[in-house]
């Protein structure tokens, strides 16, 4: 898996009962420092010998697209359980969906479409200052602005509802973000869901919840 979908997993493992979520360290997590530090690194890993109480393996390409429904993160229900719900504010950014590739997932469908659709504001917040500056190189930035986002400063923005826009009350909110609890976005009269990139762009360009496959076919 690439560091920016670790970090994800990471993040949200509290969410189905872990104390901590952690990958152990290999070329990639390597590579990762490297390019950000000069001081030397040694990976802390299991013992050979190391017991565990049990192991789950999960198969996730065979997993349906999942949102998490108001409001709490594991109030869990399938993208086809869910399709058609509208929405008026869209949310693509901070730390679980705001990494460099998050961004080109979401532009794709976005461009495709060419427009939003005219009742969804999207709102735009890169998870740090190095994605920002990614963003702006390779000209998604301008893309998103082009096409009538917010762009917000890095960091957590409308995630915690201390920055950035606030939904207004009954406004549905569909986000990239890792909480969904009520009022976690500064109003407690608005509803959040929480989905991948794909979904979120999809229900930019046409005002509800919407399968991203359904418009790549």
């Amino acid at each position: 898996m690439q560091i920016e979908d670790r970090i994800v997993l990471s993040n949200m493992s509290v969410e189905m009962g872990a104390k901590a979520g952690i990958f152990a360290a290999d070329a990639r997590t390597f590579a990762y420092l490297r390019d950000r530090t000069t001081d030397s690194f040694e990976p802390v890993e299991a013992d050979a010998d190391a017991c565990y109480t049990g192991e789950i393996e999960l198969d996730v390409s065979s997993l349906e697209p999942r949102i998490a429904i108001p409001h709490a993160v594991d109030n869990v229900m399938t993208l086809p359980e869910v399709l058609g719900i509208p929405i008026q504010m869209v949310y693509l950014g901070t730390c679980t969906g705001g990494r460099v590739c998050d961004f080109h997932q979401a532009v794709e469908i976005l461009e495709a479409a060419g427009r939003l659709a005219p009742e969804v504001q999207l709102v735009v917040t890169p998870a740090s200052m190095e994605v920002e500056m990614q963003l702006q190189q390779d000209g998604t930035l301008d893309k998103l602005r082009r096409l009538g986002a917010t762009i917000t400063a890095p960091g957590c923005g409308s995630c915690c509802g201390t920055a950035g826009p606030i939904p207004a009350d009954g406004v549905n909110v569909l986000s990239t973000a890792n909480r969904n609890f009520k009022a976690r976005m500064g109003n407690a009269r608005a509803s959040i869901y929480l989905g991948s990139p794909a979904v979120c762009a999809a229900a930019a360009v046409t005002g509800r919840i919407t399968d991203p496959r359904k418009l790549q076919n």
